[in-house]
């Protein structure tokens, strides 16, 4: 992996990827420079792009190239959440024994997919509930996985047949995201991604009460105004019905 990509997640690497490829293209073998890629961004904008995408590509110009080009901040969208029972329908609704466990352990510990993903077995401590997850940059940090969580570890560490050290065998981003996302048409969610169990835990947390410094630990940000900048603008008449036995 290139040295300018380091520390971004898979996603965000392959939007860069893309934008990197469509400036080179518009470049034609001429020198990037401060000026073409203000051009690139404005031909962006005529093109029908919106604020977020133009943002977007300009980081990633400014990143690669280390050009200084000026970007639009990009605007946050309300983070779509799901209530206890229509997680509880998917994980009901999930036809395999593989998409239940990851769908109970990414609520149950507020994981990114990826954390989870990348799970080997000397990383869990199920005994004392935790688990030791790869966080964005790389790094190391232990997590609980929340009584649900560790459960259904158990069940599928027992019936699962593997010789691999991989908690979810080989399985990549790319496989898990398109079940997952099928789990969720099953099951009656509308635009479905594994991403929402993380916000949705998020919002449950919170609603039962904890602080936004212990929100922010168990996301894993480095940061506690991230936490709240993106998880602190739902308005009150939108808030999920959480339970607090999950």
């Amino acid at each position: 992996m290139a040295s300018y990509m380091q520390g971004l997640s898979d996603n965000t690497q392959k939007t860069y990827n893309t934008y990197v490829s469509a400036f080179r293209t518009f470049l034609n073998r001429r020198k990037p420079t401060l000026e073409l890629a203000e051009e690139f961004l404005q031909a962006l904008r005529e093109k029908g792009a919106k604020r977020n995408t133009v943002g977007v590509a300009g980081r990633a110009i400014r990143k690669v190239f280390q050009i200084p080009v000026s970007v639009p901040n990009i605007e946050m969208s309300e983070p779509q959440y799901l209530t206890v029972d229509q997680v509880r329908k998917l994980i009901e609704v999930a036809p395999t024994l593989l998409d239940k466990t990851l769908i109970t352990v990414l609520f149950s510990s507020a994981c990114r997919i990826s954390e989870i993903l990348n799970l080997t077995l000397s990383d869990l401590e199920l005994d004392s509930g935790v688990a030791t997850v790869t966080r964005k940059g790389g790094r190391r940090e232990r997590i609980a996985l929340g009584k649900q969580g560790t459960d259904a570890l158990r069940v599928w560490l027992k019936r699962r047949r593997s010789k691999t050290k991989r908690v979810f065998m080989d399985n990549t981003y790319h496989d898990i995201y398109y079940r997952l996302r099928l789990v969720g048409k099953r099951a009656g969610v509308p635009d479905f991604s594994p991403h929402r169990l993380r916000h949705s835990r998020v919002m449950h947390l919170r609603d039962s009460g904890v602080d936004w410094p212990d929100i922010s630990e168990i996301c894993g940000h480095t940061k506690g105004d991230t936490t709240i900048k993106i998880y602190g603008r739902r308005k009150a008449e939108e808030r999920s019905k959480m339970l607090a036995d999950f």
